[in-house]
């Protein structure tokens, strides 16, 4: 009977693990990852060609402003 070693093979992580693992956590992963150089390389070329940040976070903030106005207590937030 032949002693087998475990294979050394990594299999590829589910989505889940690549964001909790700590290797991810260095930002060296995000380096070799195609997506991530891909959605980088296209951000960097909107800066390049004056394009501005469409962020919608300032917007809906002033927009849930406006609809609290008036409730019993207006500046509490939603804190799940």
């Amino acid at each position: 009977m032949q002693n087998r070693m475990p294979s050394r093979r990594r299999s590829p992580k589910m989505p889940h693990e690549r964001d909790e693992s700590a290797g991810t956590q260095d930002g060296t992963q995000a380096r070799d990852e195609p997506s991530a150089a891909r959605v980088g390389g296209a951000a960097h070329e909107d800066i390049e060609r004056g394009q501005v940040d469409t962020d919608k976070g300032p917007v809906l903030d002033r927009t849930y402003d406006k609809v609290r106005e008036g409730t019993p207590d207006p500046d509490k937030k939603f804190s799940p």
